[in-house]
């Protein structure tokens, strides 16, 4: 599948012990989403302008969350928003896929409307991490950062602004009075200043004693290597950098594998007499055929 891929970066402010989050490509992860769709020859759920931005919010700082951490983790983000009708979810693969769905839930909300909030955590060949926590907030970003306050005891901050997207997160004594009480705006304004321009120096300089293909050829190669690991952009080090995409490990044959699995009697339950079957993945809303 032929899909944009949005780009983060991971800096780290040393004088202050700030790990930063950035990326200026949030366009790119919703064009990938679209895409995604459009591969399956399906139609994206139009919501209403204010849970549309919830649910985007969850997957722009699910994504921060995820590249904050050194080890790449499978993340799940199950929330049901305080004294809405709103259901959430997102989830990260450790390889950068992200996808998300938003579900109506009258009924719980009605039943409990304090609402929920659970995140789980894979890492590969350990137990699932569970938490759950209740919600402080109906706004998602403040929900990601209270999952970090409350489960990881690092205070987090999040600002996303039009195309853009940062995370401060803190690390062990972290100057944290310089961010902690900051608007979105200034969150961001303060990035900037740190990260100041040096990004747009060129990382090759050209070598006369060099023949002028030889000089491309060391361009080329630079181009490709990247950002060098430790080199520093104002004053923040350069530390990773990482692309997501919106998309779900979910198959046809993974479907058809689950039903496999269960015993016959099950098996003739669902089938019926039907030589087709319709199965919505959870995680993504898409609709697999499979059949019998």
């Amino acid at each position: 599948m032929d899909r944009p891929l949005a780009l983060l970066s991971r800096y780290f402010w040393e004088d202050k012990n700030i790990s930063w989050i950035y990326t200026n490509q949030l366009d790119r992860l919703i064009s990938s989403r679209s895409s995604y769709y459009e591969h399956y020859h399906q139609p994206l759920a139009a919501l209403d302008p204010k849970p549309q931005r919830e649910v985007d919010d969850l997957l722009f700082s699910a994504v921060l969350a995820s590249e904050s951490q050194v080890d790449k983790d499978m993340w799940g983000w199950t929330i049901r928003i305080p004294m809405k009708p709103w259901g959430l979810f997102c989830g990260v693969e450790p390889e950068g896929a992200v996808c998300g769905r938003f579900s109506m839930l009258a009924r719980e909300a009605e039943e409990d409307p304090v609402g929920s909030f659970a995140v789980q955590r894979v890492i590969a060949g350990s137990p699932v991490r569970q938490t759950s926590l209740i919600p402080r907030d109906i706004s998602t970003k403040y929900l990601v950062e209270q999952y970090f306050d409350e489960s990881e005891q690092v205070p987090a901050r999040i600002a996303i602004i039009g195309n853009e997207a940062v995370m401060a997160l803190s690390s062990p004594d972290a100057a944290w009075n310089l961010v902690e009480k900051l608007k979105e705006p200034e969150l961001l304004a303060l990035f900037h200043e740190l990260k100041q321009e040096t990004d747009s120096q060129p990382t090759y300089q050209n070598d006369a004693s060099l023949s002028e293909t030889a000089q491309k050829i060391k361009q080329q190669f630079a181009a490709v290597k990247g950002r060098i690991v430790g080199s520093m952009h104002g004053q923040l080090k350069f530390m990773h950098e990482a692309v997501y995409y919106y998309g779900c490990r979910c198959s046809q044959d993974q479907m058809r594998q689950m039903i496999d699995h269960l015993p016959q009697s099950h098996q003739d339950e669902l089938w019926q007499d039907s030589n087709t079957m319709e199965i919505e993945c959870p995680r993504c809303g898409i609709k697999h055929t499979i059949c019998r």
